[in-house]
């Protein structure tokens, strides 16, 4: 599944750079403030097995948050895109002398 692969990842995080990065850009300029959040955090699964629960219970929980509070009809709302990525942390290899 493409929501799986490494490519899709980079894709995202390629548009992230350029969106929020002309919308920065655009903010500074006129000396508005831009609204983001982000969140950074290192886990350590047990299993496969765990990786594949949480991911499944993340997937559920976001799409639950969606379905509360996201409002297509919503007069003044203003859209948000949300990712939510993970990949493996780079392998840190000790050189011997």
């Amino acid at each position: 599944p493409e929501h799986l692969s490494a490519s899709y990842l980079l894709a995202l995080a390629g548009r992230l750079v350029t969106e929020v990065g002309a919308m920065l850009r655009r903010s500074r300029s006129t000396n508005t403030p831009l609204a983001t959040l982000a969140l950074d955090t290192e886990i350590r699964f047990r299993s496969a097995a765990e990786r594949a629960a949480f991911s499944d219970e993340l997937l559920t929980a976001v799409t639950t948050l969606v379905a509360r509070y996201h409002d297509a009809s919503a007069p003044h709302g203003r859209e948000y895109r949300l990712l939510v990525m993970a990949h493996p942390l780079p392998q840190h290899t000790t050189e011997e002398p």
